[in-house]
């Protein structure tokens, strides 16, 4: 019972300290909250696990156990579906690769960001063929669109030509990348261009739902995802797989 309360209390208090520092170096999102929402349930139940063999004590922690026996259950489930989606740049063929916008900060992009057009650029160089369209509009706390910052980005620092990027700086949300990036595609490759996608890795099985509404049939590539945010990603991805699942969306 020592070691098992032992083990509650520093699993928790993990938790709780992942959302207390990835809140100071990340955009504030669900996905930051959640480590909490499991840790701090794990750190009272150790405190309080003596006192809860009867009454409301134990119908709270049997309603704990389930809880997190249905958390770990569709961890596992949406873990395998995001796994199986995220196919490397080696395995696609494609005329054009859509990269998905995130946060920029001011004129900067963001490391998670980074990472996508640096999957791009790398697939751009061994397809000397294919072109990029980078999508995304301007949110806040960014002072040029994304799709602009990310144009940039892949000129100056990867040294992609002008003439293979594609740029769309409207979009707000990942269906209207795809819609939006499709239009640009259409009007200057053609409509029977095969296209891809590169999302973060987390991202590419929903990505690839929300591209299918759009009547896209793209093939997802997985960009790296930055490592002391994993947990937090993985989470919020679970939840909106869920919520689209409800939705029947997937």
């Amino acid at each position: 019972m020592r070691i098992f309360r032992l083990v509650l209390l520093v699993i928790g208090f993990l938790l709780i300290a992942d959302t207390l520092i990835v809140s100071t170096l990340s955009n504030f999102n669900l996905g930051v909250v959640l480590p909490a929402f499991f840790g701090i349930p794990m750190v009272l139940i150790a405190i309080l696990l003596p006192q809860m063999k009867t009454g409301i004590l134990c119908i709270l922690k049997w309603a704990a156990v389930a809880g997190y026996a249905i958390a770990g259950i569709i961890f596992l489930v949406c873990g395998i579906l995001m796994a199986s989606a995220a196919k490397p740049a080696s395995s696609v063929e494609a005329d054009a690769v859509i990269v998905l916008g995130a946060a920029v900060h001011g004129e900067k992009v963001t490391w998670v960001l980074s990472n996508r057009l640096d999957t791009a650029a790398d697939y751009l160089n061994s397809h000397p063929d294919a072109i990029a369209v980078v999508s995304g509009g301007q949110g806040n706390g960014e002072d040029i669109p994304e799709g602009i910052a990310m144009r940039k980005y892949l000129m100056e620092r990867r040294g992609i030509p002008e003439e293979r990027i594609l740029t769309e700086a409207e979009a707000t949300n990942t269906r209207e990348n795809f819609a939006f990036s499709k239009e640009l595609i259409d009007r200057e490759i053609g409509t029977d261009a095969k296209i891809a996608f590169v999302t973060t890795d987390f991202h590419v099985f929903r990505a690839g739902k929300v591209a299918k509404t759009t009547g896209l049939d793209a093939i997802g590539m997985a960009a790296p995802d930055v490592w002391y945010i994993r947990i937090n990603n993985f989470m919020r991805e679970c939840v909106g797989i869920c919520v689209y699942a409800i939705r029947g969306d997937i």
